[in-house]
């Protein structure tokens, strides 16, 4: 999600955050007035969950749902969330603090266990769509969204600091400015990376995590003060093209590895690839120019695209600039001398929407695709775990007993080893067969060892009590009914 350049990033940026609701649902449906203020009526998508202890849990979602149970799901109301938008998580603190994001920058909080919530204003305009928020105490929490989006509040929301992600000169995406943006940034303006930051996390005040697209991991062991890029260890990698004296393109003794490179792209709709052509210095001699590097790149990139993969997925790095009055030209001719070849470098890009950490050294990724990762040094370094399936995961995290997975569809998957591999439940196991469950599950959480908690699509909400080891379907209207029957209402 999200677009690999900033012109016209507006619209990439729109369709990306339908994408991550899909996740959410992406509907517009109109609810009629509850029957009562705090009476769950109608099930709403949910798209977070967030607990405290064994007892106090607090689900969120569409048309500004957030639901709460004070007694462990036994029974449940609906809170006054002040809003109508979407609310993309929801995290507390203890028992009565906790914060609320969603759609275009919606920020609330509470002290009082959400019995009431609080309107806070966020520092960007126009504001950007809220995706994750963690809650550290009571006074402070941090909030990843759209376009880079970073704030943190260290005065339980009074104020929020604009730590968001920026663009300079350094940065790659830099000479995609537009004139607009970069005359922005010569007057000293800030101008925002075009990246979707979709999840954080912080272990305690000083350690945390932040994931998001294009395979981007972050860790601070600071408090945020700085972050640091994590490194996604792949197993795909790429020998390069040879290519014979004065040849530009393919040649048929290449076909079989090409063909496989294709397959394995193919297979990881995750990844992308960077292709480069080369040239001998006897080969410029006799040319004049770098062309014939370009050729084998394009050479390459069209053998690749005729295999299947989606030209989206391959880029063509440092080709002969057209306007070369501009350009050091003999800084670059000489960047391109080398062994006659096309070198095919991979790109990790996998889209990332949970990160979840137990402890300071072991955590987990999910992501489309069917993307799970694993650390096991705090986040610096990442290796991928097969999920066995290419389906969006949305959520992943740990009980006493064993690790889940969830996602589209219903898909969930489980590990009873630590994360290392993953299995998929019997049929007559499974959350489809025992709940006729086949919408989205948006998020999992194990608020102790032993309870767990998944949110989904139409309200679905699932309870582990036993670490993971089985769930129980819970009817939140019905549920609601209870409380209120319990009352005397």
């Amino acid at each position: 999600m999200g677009s690999s350049s900033l012109p016209g990033r507006i619209g990439t940026a729109l369709g990306a955050f339908c994408l991550v609701v899909a996740l959410a649902g992406c509907q517009e449906l109109i609810v009629g007035q509850q029957a009562a203020p705090d009476e769950i009526d109608y099930a709403d998508d949910l798209y977070a969950v967030t607990a405290v202890g064994a007892s106090h849990v607090w689900a969120a979602g569409y048309f500004g749902a957030v639901y709460h149970s004070s007694d462990g799901g036994e029974s449940w109301r609906r809170q006054e969330s002040l809003t109508e938008r979407s609310i993309y998580d929801i995290s507390f603190a203890d028992e009565k603090h906790g914060w609320a994001v969603g759609r275009r920058g919606f920020v609330i909080g509470t002290k009082d266990g959400g019995e009431t919530w609080v309107r806070q204003k966020t520092p960007r305009f126009p504001p950007r769509h809220l995706f994750a928020v963690d809650a550290i105490d009571e006074n402070t929490a941090w909030i990843v969204g759209d376009w880079g989006t970073r704030y943190r509040t260290r005065d339980g929301g009074e104020t929020w600091e604009d730590l968001s992600f920026l663009v300079d000169e350094e940065h790659p995406v830099f000479q995609y400015l537009s004139e607009e943006e970069i005359e922005a940034y010569a007057r000293g303006e800030k101008v925002y990376d075009d990246v979707y930051l979709n999840d954080l996390q912080f272990l305690d005040q000083q350690r945390g995590w932040i994931a998001g697209e294009y395979g981007m991991i972050f860790y601070t062991t600071d408090g945020g003060e700085t972050w640091e890029k994590a490194t996604i260890s792949g197993e795909i990698a790429f020998e390069a093209v040879p290519f014979g004296t004065g040849v530009g393109d393919v040649e048929r003794e290449q076909w079989d590895y090409l063909f496989d490179v294709g397959e394995r792209l193919n297979a990881s709709t995750y990844l992308r690839v960077r292709v480069e052509g080369f040239l001998t210095p006897a080969e410029l001699a006799r040319t004049g120019n770098t062309s014939l590097s370009d050729d084998r790149a394009l050479s390459v990139m069209d053998f690749l695209e005729g295999e299947g993969v989606s030209q989206d997925r391959i880029r063509q790095v440092n080709p002969t600039p057209f306007d070369q009055e501009s350009v050091d030209m003999e800084v670059f001719t000489a960047s391109k001398l080398g062994p006659a070849e096309a070198v095919i470098n991979v790109i990790e890009t996998p889209f990332l929407f949970d990160i979840k950490f137990s402890d300071a050294e072991n955590g987990l990724v999910a992501g489309l695709g069917g993307v799970i990762l694993q650390s096991a040094d705090g986040g610096r370094t990442w290796d991928y775990r097969d999920s066995g399936s290419e389906q969006g995961l949305y959520a992943i995290d740990r009980g006493a007993q064993m690790m889940w997975v969830v996602g589209e569809r219903g898909l969930h998957r489980r590990s009873p080893d630590g994360g290392l591999t993953w299995e998929r439940l019997a049929r007559e196991d499974s959350f489809q067969e025992r709940f006729e469950f086949y919408g989205f599950m948006r998020d999992l959480l194990f608020a102790t060892p032993e309870r767990g908690w998944i949110v989904g699509h139409a309200g679905f909400v699932a309870r582990s009590s036993d670490g993971g080891v089985s769930w129980e379907k819970l009817d939140l209207i019905e549920r609601g009914r209870h409380r209120a029957t319990a009352a005397g209402e």
